[in-house]
């Protein structure tokens, strides 16, 4: 990835593990964010999403069958996509609202 598009990875705190999505994330970066998404399998995930400039469909299919995954083995995927940012506008022109309903989470504050 260049540097204006990243995975950060966040260390664990308390039951759950994050890490950070910033830049433009797309087709290109799916790879290495399904391999950070497998890393945390079988535990509770946190993604901050709030650095992305932009974000095409198939990142977004990975987060939606991230969540199933994750939901199916009795754990959460809680994504912050800030308010108005790239991904929740993304979400909402492609219409998934609805499959995102259970793992975006606000901004703590």
């Amino acid at each position: 990835m260049s540097r204006s598009e990243h995975i950060e990875l966040a260390g664990r705190t308390q039951d759950s593990q994050g890490f950070e999505l910033a830049g433009d994330c797309g087709i290109r970066n799916v790879d290495e964010i399904a391999a950070a998404l497998r890393e945390r399998a079988g535990s509770d995930m946190r993604i901050d999403a709030r650095g992305l400039t932009g974000v095409d469909v198939c990142v977004l299919q990975l987060l939606v069958s991230a969540s199933k995954s994750a939901a199916a083995a009795g754990h959460t995927l809680s994504i912050d996509a800030g308010a108005g940012g790239a991904l929740d506008l993304a979400i909402d022109m492609a219409g998934l609202a609805d499959a995102f309903r259970d793992s975006l989470k606000p901004s703590p504050t």
